[in-house]
């Protein structure tokens, strides 16, 4: 009789799991919201509108364009090795159809994105949804400074 082969698989299935957890573990503590806060990066909205977006929900209204078309905001959030990025998509109704207005691909924390005739947005805050072996795409909240053309939805107050 040969122990050999039960021995494999126990020393295999140790290294599996040592592996597992040590992954799920690295991408959990770089997710959660406590670590941007040990790099001293926090920012204010302060004379600005606060726009941000919540996964699987509808996109807000954002505003209007200088032609009266209504803009939809949408944004996706994810930390990933401690490091907070999203993505921004505005569609407007242009001609009786919703297109898409502009995309930004990736903004990380602090960083800005002009859209013309729209305005500047800043990354404040990025989340992940939940994570299990990899960050989920999550939610963002963006500082705005409308362009001078650009119409806010009413009822939108800027931050204090």
């Amino acid at each position: 009789m040969s122990v050999k082969p039960p021995r494999k698989r126990t020393v295999f299935t140790i290294l599996a799991l040592v592996f597992v957890i040590a992954w799920t573990y690295a991408h959990i503590a770089y997710a959660w919201p406590w670590k941007r806060f040990q790099t001293g990066t926090r920012i204010t909205c302060q004379g600005q509108y606060s726009v941000g977006s919540i996964p699987n929900t509808p996109a807000p209204l954002l505003g209007f364009l200088s032609g009266g078309s209504p803009v939809l905001f949408g944004a996706r959030g994810r930390i990933n090795m401690g490091v907070e990025t999203a993505s921004i998509g505005l569609s407007a109704e242009i001609d009786g159809k919703i297109d898409t207005l502009a995309y930004v691909p990736e903004v990380s924390l602090g960083e800005s994105a002009t859209v013309d005739g729209v305005g500047t947005f800043t990354l404040k805050r990025a989340y992940s949804g939940t994570v299990w072996f990899t960050p989920n795409p999550g939610g963002a909240t963006f500082c705005f400074e409308p362009d001078p053309t650009f119409t806010i939805r009413e009822g939108k107050q800027r931050v204090k």
